[in-house]
């Protein structure tokens, strides 16, 4: 019961985290994209790629060996920061010494100015690494939450004061740098461990054997999920990547703040149980179903107000509409398969989690550059378009297939369960397709102007996905009406004053 409402109050801070962070970086990222245009995202996208797969290099999965270990030793913190804080170092200079070359190869001489700054990232990830995964394996959520929210909040305003002041691409820079240096600081004022002067490659030497093919696992994770920005970025320049990466932005949104959150107390949470094969499975259930409940219908949502949602931005980003749809599509796919990656890293199998990784990337990348070269000569809508289908390809293909037959070997879940499990997400996702569909289609909206079409999209799917969510889902009903009911008796106890 204790492990229970543990793993309960880690989702509900995890979740407040994510919807938050989410929430409010979409909304800024928005505001940035109507103010600048898709020159300026494609290029700090392109650095930020960069930047990003440099900074895996500083975990090397050995965030993920200092949650999955049971006896760990202060010795094996200390060895970790210091390695991480040494390497951040390298790091950076090993990027603003590279910074013409990858402006050069993607075919934009503003990067290399943009990238040696936005490389103090890696830096400051050096610093955060092991205070993270203390949090993460304390399960300390509220924590987590209380940073994420704080870093987006202070971050997204910079970024905004400094577009309206005519930074153009300095502000996405701006606000990337101001949240990880927020991050940062908030990290170690919640965390209460801080590094000696110590050093024992013995500690570290005995957390290689899980940290290394984890963190195998996690580069392969990250070119898939990457060289769709590095293929465009290369075929075709930043205009055609700031198209796709806003696109991809705001689906990612949606997936992180309904998957996210589970994501990340799954790890810690099968870790304990992996022992336990009945809890086990009982919380692998939970996962699929809270996710699918939380993402099919916000992904249908999405998909089909994606024309609206990008025309409000600004015209210039209305080639990226179709692309939203086929993202969305592809992450309602993906649903199923989320589980399978801290599965297998809970019950000490990264080596198989590395090799499934590096086969959808094989895969992926193979996809991508076909698709590229084939529609290299083609509209920029065509472009991205035929990336997103790639994608989309690669992930029905294989992941699926593969990941949910991993899935159900290793936790016992059966495949009518899983079913049973998501078809009222599914069946809500439908309704919300249909009565935004009716929606546009209505003579009362053809000639709407975007704003108010947004509007009343959101507006009617949310009501009638919700109804029929709630219609299927007894669990969910019933957890509502307590809800309600708790609200309406404080509201009692403690009316408003006149």
């Amino acid at each position: 019961m204790a492990q229970k409402k543990s793993f309960l109050n880690a989702l509900k801070w995890s979740y407040t985290g994510s919807w938050g962070e989410r929430g409010f970086s979409a909304l800024f990222t928005f505001i940035l994209a109507g103010i600048l245009g898709p020159r300026d995202f494609g290029m700090v996208a392109i650095c930020l790629v960069y930047v990003a797969f440099l900074q895996m290099f500083l975990d090397q999965g050995l965030a993920a060996a200092l949650i999955q270990r049971e006896d760990l030793e202060r010795e094996h913190l200390d060895a970790v920061f210091w390695m991480n804080l040494a390497l951040g170092l390298v790091l950076v200079l090993l990027s603003i010494a590279s910074s013409r070359k990858w402006a050069s190869v993607n075919h934009s001489p503003e990067i290399a100015h943009i990238l040696p700054v936005a490389s103090l990232s890696i830096l400051l990830e050096a610093l955060a690494v092991v205070q993270m995964a203390l949090l993460r394996r304390e399960m300390d959520f509220k924590s987590l939450s209380i940073r994420k929210n704080a870093a987006v909040l202070l971050g997204g305003p910079v970024g905004i004061a400094m577009a309206f002041a005519g930074a153009r691409v300095w502000s996405l820079v701006g606000q990337q740098i101001t949240r990880d240096l927020v991050g940062l600081l908030l990290l170690w004022k919640f965390s209460s461990w801080r590094p000696r002067f110590r050093f024992s490659w013995r500690h570290l030497r005995s957390l290689l054997g899980f940290s290394i093919p984890n963190f195998t696992a996690q580069l392969a994770l990250f070119g898939g999920g990457q060289a769709d920005s590095v293929v465009l970025g290369v075929l075709f320049g930043p205009v055609a990547v700031g198209l796709y990466r806003v696109a991809d932005r705001a689906v990612d949104s949606v997936v992180t703040t309904a998957t996210a959150s589970v994501q990340a107390v799954s790890l810690p949470e099968f870790s304990r149980l992996q022992k336990e094969p009945d809890e086990l499975r009982k919380s692998v259930l939970t996962c699929i179903r809270l996710t699918s409940a939380a993402t099919l219908p916000a992904l249908a949502g999405l998909a089909a107000v994606g024309v609206p949602l990008m025309a409000l931005i600004g015209p210039k980003w209305s080639p990226a509409s179709e692309v939203v749809k086929i993202l969305s599509a592809l992450s309602c796919l993906l649903v199923f398969t989320f589980f399978t990656g801290p599965l297998l890293q809970a019950l000490g199998r990264p080596r198989h989690l590395a090799a499934l990784e590096w086969a959808r990337t094989v895969l992926s990348v193979t996809l991508l550059a076909a698709a590229g070269l084939m529609v290299r000569n083609r509209p920029v809508q065509w472009q991205i378009s035929g990336i997103a289908g790639a994608r989309l390809a690669t992930g029905a293909l294989f992941v699926v297939p593969v990941f949910v037959y991993l899935l159900i070997r290793l936790s016992g879940v059966s495949l009518r369960e899983i079913v049973v499990a998501v078809t009222p997400s599914a069946v809500s996702a439908l309704a919300i397709v249909g009565v935004v569909t009716a929606v546009g289609s209505s003579p009362w909206f053809r000639t709407a102007k975007p704003l108010a079409l947004l509007a009343a999209d959101v507006a009617a799917g949310a009501v009638v996905g919700i109804a029929v969510l709630l219609a299927l889902e007894g669990d969910l009903r019933r957890s509502t009406v307590a809800l309600l009911k708790k609200g309406l008796r404080r509201t009692a106890e403690f009316p408003e004053v006149a």
